[in-house]
Parts: C-alpha cells; sequence; structure tokens
C-alpha cells in the first residue's frame, strides 16, 4: 500500500504568495533539467507551474517524446506517473508530489483478476477470441496484462477507435477479437458501444467479485462487448435529473458530458466526449453561449474563466472534485522541488522493467491509435 508522511509542518504555514515564489525560484534552479506535467484537474494553482497541461492521452504522449529531461513531477495521480515511467524508459525520475493521490477506478481492477476473466469468457464463448481494451486509468500490473492477452489501452478520446482496432480482422492490422473485454470503466464501455451503433443488449457487465463474473454462458456467448464493473465516482455524481433541471433554468443551454457519466446522463445530454474533446469544443464553438459540462468542477471553472463572455457551469448543482487530485498543492509541489534541488527526490515513481516491458506495449498501441475529432453526439 502506498504511504504519504505528512511533510514538514513549515511548508502549511508559509502564505500562498511565498510558496509560489519559491516554487518559481526552483523551477528556475532546476531549469531545463525538469517539467512538470499537470491534468486538467488539477488546481489553478498548481497548472500555473505546469510547463504540459492535458488529459490522459496528451500527457502520455509528451512523457513519451521527452528528450535530455532529467526530472518529472506530474501533478496528476498515480497511474498517470506510472505511465511517464514507463514511456520514458528509465531515463528520468519521476516524481508525484503527493504519494496517494491515486485513483479509485484503477484500484477496481488488478492482473490477477484480468488474467482470469480473460480465461472465463473464453472458455464460456467456445474458445472466442477476447481482446482487453484497459483505460489508460489502470495500474502497470493490469497495463501489462492487456499487452499479454493482445489488447492495448485507450483513452477517453481514442476508446471509439481502438475498439475499433480490436474488432478488426488481423490481416487488416487489428487484434481479431470475437469479444472486447472493458476494463476498468464500464460507463465508458457502455457509451462507446452505443455511440459504435451497438446497442445495450450486445453488452454485460462482469463483476470480478462474483463467481463467473456474476454471468452465465449464455450471457458471455451472447455479447460483444464484456464491461468490466468499476466507475470514476466524480462522474458518478451527475444524474439525468441534472440534465432535465439545468435545460428548465437556462433555455438553450448546450450540454456537454464526459463519457464515463453513466448512459442515461450521456443519452440526454446533447454530446459526449474526453477532457480535450469538451475544451476544444468551448473553444471553437462561438456561436454557442451558454454550456453545462459534466466533468470535474476545476476544468469547468477555468473554462468559465477563460470565456468571460459565455455562461459556463458545471452539469450538476455541488462542485465535482476529484480529491486524489486535490491532494497535489503547493506546499507539496514546493516540497518535492526543494528536494529535487537537494539531491533528494522524495516519492519516485519506479515501475519494475519486467513489467514496464509489456505495459509499455500497450501504451504504444494507445498512443498509435488517433484519437476521435469531435464530440460524440448523442
Amino acid at each position: 500500500m502506498r504511504y504519504q508522511s505528512p511533510i514538514p509542518t513549515t511548508y502549511a504555514t508559509v502564505a500562498k504568495g511565498e510558496l509560489m515564489e519559491q516554487i518559481a525560484r526552483r523551477k528556475g534552479e532546476l531549469g531545463s533539467s525538469l517539467v512538470i506535467l499537470g491534468h486538467h484537474y488539477q488546481s489553478d494553482d498548481v497548472i500555473h507551474f505546469a510547463d504540459f497541461v492535458g488529459d490522459s492521452l496528451r500527457l502520455s504522449q509528451e512523457a513519451a517524446l521527452l528528450k535530455g529531461v532529467q526530472y518529472v513531477v506530474f501533478c496528476g495521480v498515480h497511474f498517470m506517473a506510472e505511465s511517464a515511467d514507463i514511456l520514458s524508459h528509465g531515463r528520468t525520475t519521476v516524481v508525484l508530489p503527493h504519494y496517494m493521490a491515486g485513483c479509485g477506478m484503477a484500484e477496481m481492477a488488478d492482473d490477477d483478476a484480468v488474467a482470469l476473466a480473460i480465461e472465463e469468457i473464453s472458455n464460456a464463448a467456445a474458445g472466442a477470441r477476447v481482446v482487453p481494451v484497459t483505460y489508460v486509468n489502470s495500474t502497470a500490473v493490469v497495463k501489462a496484462a492487456t499487452a499479454r492477452a493482445g489488447g492495448a489501452c485507450c483513452t477517453s478520446s481514442n476508446v471509439r477507435n481502438v475498439f475499433t482496432w480490436a474488432l478488426n480482422p488481423t490481416d487488416k492490422g487489428g487484434a481479431g477479437a470475437d469479444k472486447i473485454l472493458a476494463i476498468p470503466d464500464q460507463h465508458l464501455g457502455l457509451n462507446t458501444a452505443i455511440a459504435m451503433g451497438y446497442s445495450a443488449d450486445d453488452c454485460v457487465v462482469y463483476d470480478p467479485r462474483l463467481h463467473h463474473g456474476g454471468l452465465t454462458d449464455e450471457q458471455i456467448k451472447a455479447a460483444k462487448f464484456i464491461l468490466w464493473r468499476g466507475q470514476c465516482y466524480v462522474h458518478q455524481q451527475f444524474k439525468a435529473a441534472h440534465v432535465h433541471a439545468v435545460r428548465e433554468r437556462h433555455p438553450g443551454i448546450r450540454v456537454i458530458v464526459h463519457p464515463e457519466c453513466p448512459h442515461e446522463v450521456v443519452k440526454l445530454a446533447d454530446a459526449s466526449g474526453s477532457t480535450e474533446q469538451i475544451i476544444q469544443a468551448v473553444d471553437n464553438t462561438p456561436e454557442v453561449e451558454a454550456w453545462a459540462i459534466g466533468t470535474e468542477s476545476n476544468l469547468v471553472n477555468r473554462l468559465a474563466k477563460r470565456h468571460v463572455e459565455k455562461y459556463i457551469r458545471t452539469l450538476g448543482d455541488n462542485p465535482a472534485l476529484c480529491i486524489q487530485m486535490g491532494r497535489i498543492d503547493l506546499p507539496h509541489l514546493l516540497w518535492a522541488l526543494d528536494n529535487i534541488v537537494q539531491g533528494t527526490p522524495v516519492n519516485t515513481v519506479r515501475v519494475p522493467e519486467d513489467i514496464a516491458a509489456d505495459a509499455r506495449v500497450a501504451l504504444e498501441r494507445m498512443i498509435r491509435i488517433k484519437a476521435v475529432t469531435g464530440l460524440t453526439q448523442s
């Protein structure tokens, strides 16, 4: 289990302005040896210091391209820092400012359970080829298990194209899947399958806590998509009632949501898309004057500040905050940078090479497969 010891109490007593001055000073001292990566769900204070800001796909791509960088400070969560280490081939030291910044959804699948699921599904379906497509929101060991089974990782930006790759015959460059095991977000899997023209009847949910996933052989045989039971607690907050309520209060408002939201929310929204796709839609659709966005509040609030000429709000009435992302704050960022300057980096994330080698295959397949352009219309 990961554990973060309390940082020195002196960091908690430093005023925000002084924290920002000291972080800027440390960045200047480290110069080109340091890159700070920031996920869209981080606070504005942290994003201020990021050299690159993006979603999981963008930041994975940046990590893979880094040359001559000694330290990567990843302002995200643990699985993202793992991916940065894997894709950098060990050339850099990856630091996570708060070691307990994790992802509940990523912890909903482990490699042994994934291997068992593939075996059970294949046996139940008379030897059907089962290809796992694993969301980048997963641990390194699950990414490695995915590659060993001939699968690939995906992000919410390119999941539809990764599904298409998995289902295409091997002689056409695909994985030749008879069935896709979508890990670990059942909503992303269901929403993507339906966007591709399949129906909910083509999908079943596999619960790793239950014998045989809680499914009969007949259910497995009939399904094209086996969806791992897992979800993001942030996007689970959004309900169909929120869509109805915001439209009643703001007639004509455009509703866009992340595909990690439950299908009943995606179905009622005008469109769905990844964080990058949502940002591009708001930035590039000047004729739309009001938006209700179903994703993490830090991103939505940042868009509202960028577009003061528009009305932009979170879909629900309450903040939808990723608590794990929030663990990384200015005191922890300064503490991490101080230790790098002192030659004693803390919270380093290093994936053992035997795991990294396989996980890298799944991640590189993901990076090669292009993202879908634009939002998915409901």
